[in-house]
């Protein structure tokens, strides 16, 4: 008769011949072991049903939840559209003063629907001609709605003073607790023209006069930004007579970078526009876009940027 071995050997061995030559008590072992596994898989049965359940009622949720998103987002959608056709309408025409003396080009591009950066045409209080060029910090809806904000305050002011950096200064005033509470600020690029000069108030933004003579002349970005403090500003003045061209422009085109993590820069912006001074002021823009397109990486920022040249 063969010696009787454990349940462990069975098991090791992998073979039900084996199991004759199991004692009493190892057959009992068996018994237990084959009722605690039997009870295991029940359990693990039960658990995996319920878990399918809850899965499947999971699923249900989630599907339901995507069709809400889906219709939230269209909504959305539609919202956005609607406030960049807002936008776009608010967006100023020259005024035929403007049309007769300037030869203007704009490139003006939001980097999504709505945006932060905003310019506009002003006449001053003795019918005179103004330029702003704002960015209003951070992008999309809030910064928009600033803009909306800024363009309103710069219309209250405009037909009751006449001193760049008084109408600056006013609408800083006027703004300032609001811009505060929404925790956003603006760069500000105030020009006003008269017939052979004009005069500038810049808290950020840029600005190039290059004359016709050969003259350059770089805006100086002294003064404080809009909503940052509560302090006078000071005005600049440069000639600007028939010939000479102006250029203003925001931060998304300069700091907008390449491949290899390079600012597309202040000077070479200023140097293509140099270079092509004496062409039309629509094709130096698009001389200018066109080498910040093949440069950068993708757009980082808004982007607006005015060339002018003073034609009477």
């Amino acid at each position: 008769m063969e010696a009787p071995i454990t349940l462990e050997d069975v098991l090791a061995e992998n073979d039900t011949k084996l199991l004759s030559r199991l004692s009493e008590k190892e057959l009992l072992r068996l018994y237990w072991k084959f009722r605690g596994l039997a009870k295991t898989l029940e359990r693990d049965t039960a658990f995996w049903g319920s878990t399918n359940e809850n899965l499947k009622v999971a699923y249900d949720t989630l599907d339901e939840k995507e069709r809400e998103l889906a219709s939230a987002y269209n909504i959305i959608r539609e919202d956005l559209e609607v406030a960049a056709s807002v936008q776009t309408a608010l967006l100023p025409r020259m005024f035929a003063t403007m049309a007769s003396e300037l030869e203007l080009s704009v490139y003006h591009k939001q980097l999504s629907e709505v945006g932060g950066d905003y310019f506009d045409y002003f006449r001053t209080a003795t019918d005179r001609y103004a330029i702003g060029v704002f960015d209003i910090s951070g992008h999309g809806v809030s910064s928009a709605l600033v803009m909306a904000y800024l363009k309103a305050q710069f219309m209250t002011i405009m037909e009751r003073l006449e001193d760049p950096a008084e109408i600056v200064e006013w609408v800083n005033k006027a703004s300032f607790d609001f811009l505060r509470e929404v925790r956003k600020y603006a760069t500000v690029n105030f020009t006003t023209f008269a017939e052979d000069r004009l005069t500038y108030v810049c808290g950020g933004g840029y600005g190039l006069v290059l004359a016709k003579s050969g003259e350059e002349y770089v805006f100086e970005k002294k003064n404080h930004f809009l909503g940052l403090r509560q302090k006078p500003y000071v005005e600049k003045e440069l000639p600007f007579v028939v010939g000479d061209l102006l250029v203003l422009y925001t931060d998304g085109m300069v700091e907008a970078q390449n491949a290899e993590g390079s600012d597309y820069s202040v000077a070479r912006l200023n140097g293509l526009v140099r270079k092509n001074r004496e062409l039309a002021t629509d094709d130096i823009v698009r001389i200018c876009v066109e080498d910040y397109r093949s440069f950068r990486v993708q757009d980082s920022d808004d982007i607006t940027l005015i060339v002018m040249r003073k034609t009477s």
